[in-house]
């Protein structure tokens, strides 16, 4: 499915614009500002939002399970990229919603 422009604006220099988004490997939207040609990374969509939360719930109760057993859960690395990606998700968000220019 072909990703849609979007209106976003430049963290650095405040420029606003339409683009059409690519994706980083973790799903991110990212752009590039028309203006000072610096890198925007934009948040995850909604779609990717829901699975990541969908995954790190499903991680969580197999490593509850496994420590109900007797056993040892670890995350692993998708695990930790998952987390990692719900963190720096609502922290871009934040950082869009609250801009402190």
């Amino acid at each position: 499915m072909a990703m849609l422009p979007i209106h976003a604006v430049c963290t650095t220099c405040n420029t606003s614009f339409n683009q059409v988004p690519t994706r980083t490997s973790l799903g991110f939207q990212r752009l590039k500002c028309p203006e000072c040609k610096k890198k925007v990374t934009y948040p995850l969509t909604n779609f990717y939002r829901a699975m990541y939360w969908v995954f790190f719930v499903l991680m969580m109760l197999l490593i509850v399970n496994a420590f109900s057993q007797g056993g040892f859960g670890v995350p692993g690395g998708i695990g930790l990229a998952i987390v990692y990606a719900l963190f720096m998700d609502r922290r871009i968000r934040n950082r869009i919603a609250n801009p402190t220019y």
